[in-house]
């Protein structure tokens, strides 16, 4: 399929104790790649949109192998209840790219993807799902003849009950790509469609409502063949555009993936480059106003990395925002990627960012990266994305490239407390390797610490944290694999009663934590 090149600290005085969770999906236990570029929350957990590899048999002995859209729902604990699946029958079917489904009032989802004929032939595909993922319809659209392809990246529902989609669209040999939108009502029949851009190579991302039925939309506007900018419009009701703005370095910025805030303005997340093709790049946050597409505020955040980027961003209900995407920021070489998650104030001031990585006793350091992030109704937020293989290794028996659904708290861990640790990267997969007991524990009495990690970190120098209900460090001391007596507070006993957490730390990496209680 075409692949347009687009692309501090917290002081805190309670801790956020919603439940995080890791999940790595392989769709139907097939062992084929798998990738999320979707989430959606719904009463029972989130649902993961993702492409996956497939095959169906289309006569005695033939076997298509193609794409699919799954559909995972899990529950409050990452656990898996459903999946469903749906292609268009001799076609590949994509979900769009990041942010790419919606949810519609009443219930079920839409994704505005696209598929793809055995001879590379490109269409929008919309599909519509109801709430327990069983497609109600899918709709095509594409151009005059097969030489001119379509592919949607994202779609969102309308004030109308209708749908946009937006993407990318382009002649014979890749000449001539541009931006489009289409609208459709609420069946998915088209209205309208509109092209914008040129004369290089331009396409949208993402799109969201605005004021006075008018639209942002956002993606990539190349300058020349070796140089593009971040790309924000405001379009009316009817796909008229009110206005345009593009910005940017001297090298290739990543595309604008856009939402709206509360206030009426725009959210852009991104990426911004300070050498060519992507070499050395910062993820990026803008606040557009909507009046005129001017920039009320923009920041980078971290160290200059090899395409680490943020692909998506959205607001929380209090106003902060949350950003997710890759970083490569923590590798030595420029083939190590991890997730990567960063929450700020409504002004862009960072709160705290992380990266997070798969690992366990096969795989030693996992990576992957996250499409798609949603604040949840318990204060914390939901990623999701793609695990790949290890780094420098293919992939060990009965692993491949999976759906990849990260939940953490309201400061970003896995187990609460870890933004007191100070760390940079959490390692997701490892909570099994601590157990605590007895738990609870009498006041007074030792606790036993039993650490069982993975050989390729438990000859590491570890640090044990202990830190309380409201965020502090109540103890440290440095500590191995096995079982170990844990006496902290006054006496040889643990401290007074209340909720505690333990995290286990090598460096500035966390590889896993727990919590007891003090009776």
């Amino acid at each position: 399929m075409r692949s347009l090149a687009f692309l501090s600290a917290l002081s805190v005085g309670f801790l956020a104790v919603s439940q995080g969770y890791n999940g790595r999906y392989d769709a139907f236990e097939n062992g084929f790649a798998q990738e999320s570029y979707g989430v959606e929350i719904n009463s029972t957990g989130a649902v993961a949109f993702s492409g996956s590899a497939d095959y169906d048999s289309i006569s005695s002995g033939s076997t298509f192998f193609h794409l699919s859209v799954v559909l995972t729902q899990l529950d409050q604990l990452g656990n898996k209840l459903w999946e469903k699946r749906t292609w268009r029958p001799f076609h590949s079917s994509a979900t769009g790219w990041a942010n790419s489904s919606d949810t519609i009032p009443g219930g079920g989802y839409v994704v505005g993807g696209a598929s793809e004929d055995s001879l590379g032939n490109d269409e929008v595909y919309l599909m519509r799902f109801d709430t327990q993922g069983d497609t109600l319809w899918t709709r095509v659209f594409g151009g005059p003849n097969l030489i001119e392809y379509w592919i949607g990246r994202q779609v969102k529902y309308t004030t109308d009950g209708g749908f946009m989609i937006v993407g990318d669209r382009g002649g014979a040999n890749g000449n001539g790509v541009d931006a489009f939108l289409i609208k459709t009502d609420n069946m998915g029949f088209e209205l309208w469609r509109r092209s914008y851009g040129g004369p290089f190579i331009d396409g949208f991302v993402s799109l969201d409502k605005c004021a006075a039925n008018s639209y942002f939309t956002g993606g990539v506007k190349f300058l020349s063949m070796t140089n593009s900018d971040l790309w924000v419009q405001r379009v009316d009701q009817n796909g008229n555009v009110v206005w345009s703005v593009s910005w940017g370095g001297e090298y290739k910025e990543s595309n604008a993936q856009l939402s709206s805030l509360s206030d009426g303005n725009a959210f852009v997340a991104g990426g911004w480059s300070y050498a060519p093709d992507f070499a050395l790049m910062k993820p990026y946050l803008a606040k557009i106003d909507s009046a005129d597409g001017g920039i009320i505020w923009d920041r980078t955040y971290g160290p200059e990395a090899y395409s680490t980027t943020f692909f998506v961003g959205k607001e929380a209900p209090n106003g902060d925002l949350i950003a997710a995407g890759v970083s490569y920021a923590n590798s030595d070489i420029n083939n190590v990627q991890q997730g990567l998650m960063l929450r700020t104030t409504s002004e862009g001031d960072s709160l705290w960012m992380f990266n997070y990585f798969y690992q366990d006793d096969l795989i030693t350091e996992g990576q992957g990266r996250f499409y798609d992030v949603l604040p949840t109704p318990d204060g914390g937020f939901v990623a999701a994305g793609a695990a790949y293989n290890p780094v420098g290794m293919g992939y060990p028996a009965g692993y491949s490239q999976d759906t990849w659904v990260v939940k953490v708290d309201g400061q970003g861990c896995i187990v609460p407390g870890c933004n007191s640790v100070g760390v940079v990267e959490q390692a997701t997969n490892l909570l099994g390797a601590l157990t605590l007991f007895p738990n609870p524990v009498a006041s007074g009495q030792a606790i036993t610490v039993q650490l069982e990690l993975p050989p390729s970190v438990k000859n590491e120098a570890l640090q044990l944290t202990v830190v309380d209900a409201i965020g502090k460090v109540v103890h440290t001391q440095q500590t191995s694999a096995g079982a170990h007596a844990l006496s902290f507070g006054e006496g040889r006993g643990v401290a007074l009663s209340g909720v505690y957490y333990v995290h286990i730390a090598a460096g500035g990496k966390w590889l896993t934590g727990g919590k007891f209680v003090v009776e």
